[in-house]
């Protein structure tokens, strides 16, 4: 299917040209290993006869975003499943997606680029794909098909969805310069997951409150690359929005020194916290 995105194998190439250094301590080696035996394992499995019934999309949402939020989910957004964050080769019978994100701490990613931070991050994918493997399994355990699409993917685990875009469809929030979600309630400080299923959920509306229009005079993120990946350019994403691009080739050699460099995070004017970020998206929206 052409508008589909295309994996690049990206991280064969990671793997191949760099040195990767990881934070190597009990709690990553655990992080990791849960994720490639346990989560890994778990995206799928069988779907229960016994079919939860509802009476409108709405309700099924509403339950589904409970028992999500329940499970560990800080946001939690709903869209169809389109090809822009399907990638080419995934086997995708789904026609409906729920998108979850999850928090990183705001003083542990302040480190950024050193250990703690990406520690951090880790610990986020493995917390979300936690999440969404028990969020997928609930949905079956209804009588409904559903796959969890892990955060994190990694050498011998292509990635099915392409995540950012999957959230900006489910309303978490907008494309920023650096090529990643900023989201109104955390800014970029957040990770994403997704699972597809097919019973029927809504489409949530498109979240717009002023990421693109402040990203095109604001150069924090690119002054803060060292390796000059944030490039500034877009292109088309849907009438009245554009998506950042950047080049991930020069980006990995910092990924690959700290496991994820998380600078342009970091730095980015909206990594603030609770009512610092309120006022300041509510200052962009005057």
């Amino acid at each position: 299917m052409g508008d589909r995105p295309e994996y690049t194998q990206i991280f064969e190439y990671l793997r191949d040209n760099y040195e990767f250094k990881a934070p190597d301590s009990p709690r990553t080696r655990f992080f990791k290993r849960d994720i490639a035996f346990n989560q890994y394992a778990n995206l799928d499995g069988p779907v229960s006869e016994n079919i939860q019934k509802f009476e409108s999309e709405k309700e099924a949402a509403d339950v589904v975003e409970e028992f999500a939020r329940n499970a560990g989910a800080d946001l939690v957004g709903f869209t169809l499943v389109k090809d822009n964050f399907v990638f080419e080769g995934t086997d995708m019978p789904h026609k409906y997606a729920v998108v979850i994100a999850k928090e990183m701490d705001h003083d542990l990613i302040n480190t950024a680029p050193e250990p703690p931070s990406g520690t951090e991050v880790l610990r986020a994918y493995w917390r979300l794909g936690d999440v969404a493997v028990k969020l997928a399994a609930f949905i079956r355990s209804m009588g409904y098909s559903a796959r969890a699409h892990h955060p994190r993917s990694f050498v011998n685990q292509d990635p099915t969805v392409l995540q950012p875009i999957a959230a900006i469809e489910a309303g978490l929030g907008e494309c920023g310069k650096m090529g990643l979600l900023i989201t109104e309630e955390f800014g970029p400080r957040i990770r994403v997951s997704t699972v597809t299923t097919d019973l029927a959920l809504p489409q949530d509306p498109p979240k717009v409150f002023g990421v693109q229009k402040f990203c095109e005079n604001c150069t924090r993120c690119q002054d803060a690359c060292d390796g000059d990946a944030i490039t500034g350019e877009t292109r088309p994403y849907k009438e009245g929005m554009e998506q950042y691009v950047i080049d991930p080739y020069k980006c990995l050699p910092y990924f690959a020194e700290y496991d994820g460099c998380n600078l342009c995070v970091s730095k980015c004017a909206f990594n603030l916290k609770g009512e610092e970020l309120k006022a300041f998206v509510a200052k962009l929206n005057k």
